[in-house]
């Protein structure tokens, strides 16, 4: 990796060979179709998820060296290994192919398998973290059946990227709407991160390395009505080692994908410059659609959040 060069820390990807092998693989005229085990058959995946052609003409038309690949969210199932297993094996495969890294799925199902399963993972060079559904079966992350995979992932000073699910608890509300992917997954998100300060997450794994993507939802931005809810008990579950939620959110990695220089200014004088990175949650229109440039409208030194940052984090010899 070339010192100073662009890191996109928040992009998907469903590997091409992976849908070509896939018995449960299908074309269709708006773009591959993949029956997965318990949830049925996936939205249309269109070249730019799939073709590694699409991609690079992007990164180039924005002047970005490398993407951090995560495989996208509706192709992780829970209670299937072998799916992970392939799944994990395809993305070490894109990121070879792409000269990269990749992020590893786990199946959450079972969590002392979960974290052995990390071990392994985190064995292979290509893979440089873990993307952790928000929402992983239903169970939340702050349940006691997790504490072998945190574990793991402190210990070894793994990246693990929490990104809400396509389908999460906020499509519930009866007045979302359409609204699920504008405002519904960074409900989500708010929700799960909440939900891991107040049962003291990260009292018991101080050191864990955690990234909020899209720009960790609402939270950052009302962490004081938070604070208020545990003053009053209305949001408390233990009682906090630094006494209020807010305290924690220094301790996060932060992307941009909250796609506004004043949003990424007021994440980096949260946590500092240096745990905010770039994001643009390619391929989807949502995403920022000049990320790059959201940057460096900000007034900041650049160059932690383009590039030093995510180098840091993911690539192991930075």
């Amino acid at each position: 990796m070339i010192h100073g060069e662009v890191i996109d820390a928040h992009a998907h990807i469903v590997p091409l060979p992976l849908l070509r092998e896939l018995p449960g693989a299908r074309r269709t005229e708006q773009g591959w179709v993949v029956t997965m085990p318990g949830t049925g058959d996936t939205r249309p995946i269109r070249p730019r998820m799939t073709e590694p052609g699409p991609r690079r003409a992007w990164l180039a038309e924005h002047g970005i060296a490398r993407q951090v690949l995560s495989p996208w969210m509706d192709i992780q199932t829970d209670g299937t290994r072998d799916w992970v297993r392939r799944l994990n094996d395809a993305m070490c495969s894109a990121a070879a192919e792409l000269d990269t890294v990749a992020l590893a799925s786990v199946d959450t199902a079972d969590g002392e398998q979960a974290a052995a399963d990390l071990e392994k993972a985190w064995a292979q060079p290509e893979l440089a973290g873990l993307i952790l559904n928000t929402n992983p079966g239903g169970t939340p992350l702050h349940d006691p059946s997790f504490d072998p995979l945190w574990t793991v992932a402190e210990r070894e000073r793994i990246p693990v990227v929490l990104h809400p699910p396509t389908c999460g608890p906020s499509n519930a509300l009866p007045t979302l709407g359409s609204m699920g992917n504008v405002h519904g997954r960074l409900v989500d998100n708010t929700l799960a991160v909440t939900e891991l300060i107040l049962h003291g997450l990260l009292d018991r794994h101080p050191r864990l390395r955690l990234l909020l993507v899209h720009g960790g939802g609402f939270l950052p931005y009302q962490a004081s009505r938070l604070d208020g809810g545990y003053r009053t008990r209305e949001s408390f579950a233990v009682e906090l080692e630094r006494g209020r939620p807010s305290a924690y959110l220094p301790d996060f990695y932060y992307d941009t994908v909250a796609m506004s220089a004043p949003a990424i200014s007021f994440l980096a004088g949260l946590a500092g410059s240096e745990r905010v990175l770039l994001g643009s949650d390619y391929p989807f229109a949502l995403g920022d659609p000049e990320p790059v440039l959201t940057v460096e409208t900000t007034g900041l030194d650049p160059a932690p959040i383009l590039h030093d940052n995510a180098a840091a984090m993911f690539w192991r010899n930075s």
